[in-house]
């Protein structure tokens, strides 16, 4: 399980932020945010990147079950893909929700304007170089 914690969410600029890196089961990973929309507008969305993909070998992939999660001290809780199994690859090195959050809802979500998401990830099965075949696709 890996906790980020976004301070001051409402007075970010950028129009993406990233977290640290973390790591399971022997693949780093990052989550994504864009406060105003990855493709603008008024939602929050959200996204778990494999961080280094660019250096992965080709025909790299990644199966997982995931999910992100907005934690409050309320019992208001939002869940992108929960328990939801995706392939990631070279194509596909995030998965998300573009549409996560409607900006007006956002207040109930913030803890003294923080912004907590908690992701938890399973690596169900990964490539390894002798396994490598540019001409099957696994995902």
């Amino acid at each position: 399980m890996f906790t980020w914690v976004i301070r001051d969410f409402k007075s970010l600029q950028d129009r993406r932020v990233q977290s640290e890196e973390f790591n399971v089961d022997g693949c780093t990973w990052s989550l994504l945010v864009y406060p105003n929309g990855k493709e603008g507008g008024n939602y929050l969305s959200a996204s778990l990147l494999v961080s280094n993909f660019q250096d992965l070998p080709p025909g790299w992939w990644i199966t997982t079950t995931f999910s992100l999660c907005i934690e409050t001290n309320s019992r208001y809780r939002r869940r992108v893909l929960a328990a939801s199994e995706k392939c990631f690859d070279a194509n596909n090195p995030s998965w998300g929700k573009i549409y996560w959050l409607h900006r007006r809802e956002l207040n109930r979500f913030l803890v003294n304007g923080d912004l907590k998401i908690v992701a938890q990830v399973e690596v169900l099965n990964k490539s390894t170089h002798e396994e490598i075949d540019l001409d099957y696709e696994h995902c």
